[in-house]
């Protein structure tokens, strides 16, 4: 959530892509539109409505959204505006007005829309600090939205290190009763009990790596959370507990990448019962602003260090995500394009801003990037300016559309039901292909230019015959390409270099150019691909085989990735997943001298069909040698004397319909 005060706008014209085909080219408003926009759950958008004066359920909002295809809303529950009265004893009793809370529940229902609610705001009573470099009173939004918390929001609340249970334990049995001497506690379960059949996600606080939202420690995060996934399962033990929303910056700014995520899973599994309740989370979601590529990075090294600290099985969300947009006035406040670079230090900076332009390719190149690095859900920050001083919204407050509007309808609209997804980096151009199977089954590439210098992408052709192919670009308009082998591609340069360099960086793009979506249209995919893996005895490298695979799949999407298996069978192992939706072909291996393993490929189409084998089947079983010989030996037979010995080659032909 985002708070700087900023922007204004003028739209900047690009030139139009020009495709240059093997085939022809022709103008067509044919089978490109003929798929629908619908809500999917893979889609959000921040602040549809809110329990705000004036956004609690306008129909004018709800029916954007609905039409832009989002899922899911994503609003804030105010505990220091839901409760008041009480004591951080439990002595007084407390007062909950669930109001505006009721209202904007059943619009978001009414409308198909799931909720990831926040928690979030220490209520005055309850606080036990106060931080002098954040506002003593809110900054109201006036339009709706998200709000400035006032400094005892962002505060400790009391009791909160109190049992989590009347029984003076923090664990959980069913039918126990919660601590009315943790206010925190109290305040989970009556509102997870209140909404427990129409909200099922409780994402727990907003940003709190970031001091405007969270004045604790690290430390007393991680007791919040605990406290809350606790009380939250007493009263639902269905329901979804998501870390807050993480603004990431402030920590690795001072100590590094991931900084704060490090840190905070350093704590969490230090506490010995948090493995057997999940750690205390189900969901890690990410802010992320300015920079589309972030999205991509940041993810993949976030998915590496959870895997680091063996805390598998959780969903990551991108659940805010913008380009603030320059050039325009918003709330009185306005940040010239043109304002970047160093030039300004006693105004606002445009670093880290977009045309209106720009910020729609952000939003299509931020999505492709989140579903490509494993991301469960995208959401856009968000539906309306609202209070912000920024420009955030798809709509501006007086109802105005921006292009982003449309660039987000063309993600949901091509995207929605892919089963695979894979990018490409050639040469500065962006290629992020989905698979989509279905009623309409079509692969689409999105397509963008990272440079300050046209370029011309290459994009091989599915296997199969497309049965039409059309190119969109970011703004709707599309033409229809004749069916070739592959596809070349002029892309319009990057032109936001708006960047946040010391010292400045004018060839430091920070959104690519304009996006477009190659979609081949595609008959149903029924038969899944084949494949082997075979191994390599390395003279090169003891200790290590190289491990080799390949496939074909016949009259089908193409393959997308292969997951590669061993067992070994010395230790009468079952089969164990080595690598995962790999698009390498090869890769070493270090064996235990003297085991015998066996190893196989399955391969997986465009379409998500997948390569089956038997238990028993393998494509290959080799043994290691119990002691090392000259590494320039040579294999010259099945019982040559190197180091390592390959004694069965290829799976029974009869088992698994090979």
């Amino acid at each position: 959530m985002r708070f700087l005060w900023a922007p204004a706008y003028r739209v900047c014209s690009w030139a139009s892509v020009l495709i240059i085909l093997f085939g022809s080219l022709v103008p067509s408003a044919g089978r490109a539109d003929s798929l629908p926009i619908s809500q999917n759950s893979r889609f959000g958008i921040d602040f549809i409505s809110a329990p705000l004066p004036g956004v609690l359920s306008s129909s004018q909002r709800y029916a954007e959204a609905v039409q832009g295809g989002a899922g899911w809303n994503r609003w804030v529950i105010y505990w220091n505006e839901i409760e008041s009265g009480g004591s951080c004893d439990g002595s007084a009793p407390s007062q909950y007005n669930w109001s505006n809370v009721d209202e904007v529940v059943a619009s978001d229902l009414a409308n198909n829309l799931q909720i990831d609610a926040v928690l979030l705001g220490t209520p005055s009573a309850f606080a036990t600090s106060s931080i002098a470099a954040v506002p003593a009173a809110p900054v109201n939004a006036p339009y709706g939205g998200v709000k400035r918390l006032a400094a005892s929001a962002t505060s400790v609340p009391c009791g909160l290190y109190q049992p989590t249970f009347n029984d003076g334990t923090d664990y959980w049995t069913p039918n126990k009763s919660i601590n009315p001497a943790n206010p925190w506690a109290r305040f989970v379960y009556a509102v997870v009990s209140r909404y427990h059949q129409q909200i099922h996600d409780w994402e727990i606080w907003n940003e709190p790596d970031f001091s405007q939202f969270w004045s604790g420690s690290l430390d007393d995060y991680v007791r919040l959370l605990k406290v809350a996934y606790l009380a939250a399962h007493a009263a639902d033990y269905s329901a979804t507990i998501m870390v807050g929303g993480m603004m990431y910056w402030q920590w690795a700014n001072q100590y590094g990448d991931q900084a704060w995520l490090k840190q905070f899973l350093s704590v969490v599994t230090m506490d010995p019962t948090a493995p057997s309740n999940g750690y205390y989370f189900d969901v890690i979601p990410w802010h992320w602003y300015g920079r589309s590529s972030d999205v991509y990075s940041h993810t993949l090294s976030a998915e590496s260090i959870l895997a680091n600290y063996g805390i598998t099985g959780k969903e990551l969300w991108l659940n805010e995500t913008n380009a603030p947009v320059c050039n325009e006035t918003v709330n009185g406040n306005y940040v010239n394009c043109s304002d970047y670079g160093n030039q300004n230090p006693a105004g606002n900076w445009a670093d880290g801003y977009a045309t209106a332009d720009e910020q729609a390719s952000f939003i299509i190149q931020a999505i492709a990037y989140g579903f490509a690095a494993g991301m469960n859900r995208v959401f856009e920050f968000q539906l309306q300016d609202d209070g912000n001083g920024q420009a955030f919204g798809m709509f501006r407050n007086d109802g105005s559309v921006r292009p982003e509007y449309a660039a987000y309808q063309l993600a949901v609209k091509y995207l929605s039901g892919f089963v695979t997804v894979h990018r490409t980096s050639v040469n500065g151009s962006e290629e992020i292909t989905f698979g989509v199977p279905g009623p309409t089954p079509h692969r689409v590439t999105v397509l963008w230019n990272d440079t300050g210098q046209p370029l011309t992408a290459i994009v091989p052709a599915a296997s199969i015959g497309a049965s039409s192919v059309s190119l969109v670009q970011q703004d709707g308009t599309s033409q229809s390409l004749t069916p070739a082998s592959q596809y070349s591609i002029p892309l319009a340069p990057a032109t936001d270099n708006r960047n946040y360099d010391q010292p400045w960086n004018p060839n430091d793009y920070i959104i690519g150019g304009r996006t477009a979506f190659l979609v081949e249209y595609l008959p149903t995919d029924t038969v899944p691909p084949r494949s082997t893996a075979n191994v390599t005895a390395s003279t090169a490298s003891q200790g290590s085989w190289t491990i080799s695979w390949s496939g074909t799949d016949t009259n089908g999407w193409g393959i997308a990735d292969y997951t590669i298996q061993y067992r070994d069978l010395t230790t009468g192992g079952y089969w164990v997943n080595w690598l995962t939706d790999t698009t390498s072909q090869s890769a070493s291996f270090a064996p235990t001298a003297g085991h015998t393993y066996q190893f196989r490929s399955l391969a997986r189409s465009w379409s998500g069909l997948t390569e089956t084998k038997c238990v028993t089947q393998a494509d290959t079983t080799i043994t290691a040698a119990t002691s090392a010989v000259a590494a320039s030996q040579s294999v010259t037979g099945m019982m040559a004397t190197t180091l390592y010995l390959p004694l069965v080659a290829n799976g029974s032909s009869s088992c698994g319909g090979y």
